[in-house]
């Protein structure tokens, strides 16, 4: 029997909201992830979702709150406070779920809470008044408002206090830095997928996606296993996938595939939500572009087949690195 792991025993508390103006209609979620201790917000987040009802929102809210938790800490303990009766009621096991997108939804929170479990953290939920809810509750109106939000406004704890020195270390801290090319008035949500060695993992890989991003354009590199790769991520998110050797890392040089940074900067021209399978290499290049990374540490920074690299840009061309090499799904 496969030992339980240890959390870290941090505690960690959601606010999460949406909204709907027509219900459905046009809406957006709001979600952030507070210390209880001091207080202190430590990542705000919000993102417009267009059609939508309410309760689709309120669902995407808890979502990005729980994947938020997942990047400063999937061993903590977690409350997630809701002013939805009705999200609370269903995740806590006490009321039925009938309608099929409310299912669809559950089950991805689900298997949230459940890799905040395996990495022996722990999520209960707490319904409160909507007038206890007020930051969240703002953040999906700027979201309903068509902004999209992303603040990491304290980075994770790194001093190790209380935590396993055996647990798997936490993602990275988010970096920020001026992106290479303005932005074009729409953010862009960049998911990097770096191709595995064979195509054996990826309906894992496909399944990582899925509980990140519910639609996106797919892109990728053209040899066989990240054109496959592509299709599959494409079929998953009904779109058509754009395979082609930009994004192959395999340019002439050492470091930075230019080809690559290239096509990185058109996604950026273009905004939107994009998920773009490429090579070791290739996902450097983005990273390095982003980050500004010196010729000399371009390789210094770890990524394994089949890991997941979340970048965004905003609408004044800053760049923000959400997390690296999250490879959970190939375990």
């Amino acid at each position: 029997m496969k030992p339980a792991s240890r959390g870290s025993g941090r505690r960690l508390v959601i606010e999460a909201d949406g909204g709907s103006r027509g219900n459905p209609g046009v809406a957006g979620y709001g979600a952030l992830v507070r210390d209880p201790s001091t207080g202190s917000v430590l990542v705000e987040l919000a993102e417009p979702l267009g059609q939508a009802s309410n309760n689709v929102a309120e669902y995407s809210g808890l979502l990005a709150g729980l994947r938020a938790v997942l990047d400063l800490d999937p061993g903590a303990d977690v409350r997630v406070k809701m002013d939805s009766k009705l999200v609370v009621e269903q995740m806590s096991g006490r009321w039925k779920i009938k309608h099929e997108d409310m299912r669809r939804l559950a089950l991805e929170a689900r298997d949230l809470c459940a890799e905040i479990s395996d990495a022996g953290g722990s999520v209960d939920f707490e319904w409160i008044p909507r007038e206890k809810n007020k930051d969240a509750d703002a953040l999906s109106n700027d979201a309903m408002d068509g902004r999209s939000v992303h603040r990491i406004l304290t980075a994770p704890d790194a001093s190790g206090a209380g935590a396993d020195q055996g647990a798997a270390p936490a993602p990275p801290a988010v970096t920020t830095a001026d992106a290479a090319s303005p932005g074009s008035g729409r953010p862009l949500r960049l998911l990097l997928v770096q191709a595995p060695l064979d195509a054996d993992a990826a309906p894992r890989i496909v399944a990582a996606v899925r509980r990140l991003v519910t639609s996106a354009a797919v892109v990728g590199a053209d040899d066989a296993v990240s054109a496959r790769l592509a299709t599959d991520l494409a079929e998953a998110l009904d779109t058509d996938a754009a395979t082609s050797s930009d994004w192959s890392g395999q340019a002439p040089g050492e470091g930075a595939d230019a080809t690559v940074q290239t096509a990185y900067h058109s996604l950026v021209a273009a905004g939107g939500t994009v998920v773009a399978v490429t090579s070791r290499r290739g996902v450097l290049s983005v990273l390095s572009d982003v980050l500004a990374t010196p010729a000399e540490r371009f390789w210094a920074l770890a990524t394994a087949p089949g890991s997941l690299t979340a970048v965004e840009v905003w609408e004044d061309g800053s760049a923000s690195v959400a997390f690296t090499n999250r490879t959970a799904h190939l375990a």
